[in-house]
């Protein structure tokens, strides 16, 4: 068994520099990252997915990071992302990366749905029951 924490990835990745001014532009780079990272995993260039997936801090991050382990053979490194990321340890390698795929596509879809314009009726905002007190 490994004891290095990720011995076979370089330790030189930086922080992301993401702008969080806006929500949907954030998840979009940050999804725009899951892809770079999952391309190079596919590409067996863990070194490169490493870097990426290190310096982000969200769910599917901490599964490709788990997964990214896993497949160096660090198990017990590989548990501890998959426990952050909240998803089960044991399946292929080949499932979780297809797995990640269709995670991915999912939201690159609700995010496209999201970013269309709407037309129709705007919906009114719902109204209050009930009596309120007054702060004096």
């Amino acid at each position: 068994m490994n004891s290095g924490i990720g011995s076979r990835f370089s330790a030189t990745a930086g922080r992301c520099d993401d702008d969080r001014d806006s929500s949907t532009a954030f998840m979009t780079r940050s999804a725009d990252k899951h892809r770079k990272a999952l391309s190079h995993l596919r590409k067996n260039e863990w070194d490169k997915a490493h870097a990426i997936v290190m310096g982000m801090r969200d769910k599917l991050a901490f599964r490709i990071h788990g997964l990214l382990h896993r497949i160096e053979g660090d198990l017990d490194n590989a548990r501890y992302w998959y426990d952050r990321a909240g998803v089960p340890f044991g399946k292929s390698a080949a499932s979780e990366i297809e797995e990640i795929a269709a995670v991915l596509e999912r939201s690159a879809t609700r995010s496209s749905a999201a970013a269309a314009p709407r037309t129709g009726i705007p919906r009114s905002r719902p109204t209050r029951s009930g009596s309120r007190r007054s702060r004096a």
